[in-house]
Formats: structure tokens, sequence, C-alpha cells
């Protein structure tokens, strides 16, 4: 278990590091459609156990939504929440 925490850590960090290393200060407008970005898919990951975690059913919908969960909990939730804060330090900091 720990491996798998030192891993989302990992892989987080280097969300931000590519985040940070690919904002280009001319290019603001762009950084800030990535966050949004960001923040709908956590916004989706989250809603998707709030709405499918208390009944299964087999729909298609179910299925997409189990796929997406386990998706966005073996990775994609570090890389997003990596690259919303490799792209708000690039905008405060890069000039």
């Amino acid at each position: 278990m720990r491996f798998l925490i030192i891993l989302w850590v990992l892989l987080a960090v280097a969300g931000a590091g590519a985040a940070w290393y690919a904002m280009r200060p001319a290019k603001r407008t762009g950084a800030w459609l990535g966050i949004a970005l960001a923040v709908i898919l956590l916004g989706l990951f989250s809603a998707s156990f709030l709405l499918f975690g208390s009944h299964v059913d087999k729909s298609f919908v179910a299925v997409a939504s189990y796929f997406f969960n386990w998706g966005m909990a073996a990775g994609g939730a570090a890389i997003c929440v990596g690259t919303i804060v490799g792209l708000v330090l690039a905008l405060a900091f890069k000039a």
C-alpha cells in the first residue's frame, strides 16, 4: 500500500512539474483552460462516486462509471491535482 501512495504522489509531482515546464508566460489563457479542464475531470470523478456509489445497476452508465472511477483513482486524479498545482504556481511566478 505504501508503494501505491508513493506512486500516486510521484504522479502528482510529475504532473505539476510538467505543467510548470509547459506553461509559457504568453499563453495564460491556455493555462486557465487547462486548470478548468482538470477541475471538471476531478468534479466528474467525485460526482460519479456520489451518484453511483450507493447502487450498482448493470447498465452502460454504471460500467463506464466503474472504469472511469478506477482509472481516476489509479492515477488520473493525481495527474489532475498535479496539473492544477503546477499551472497555478506557474501563473503566480512566471512572468
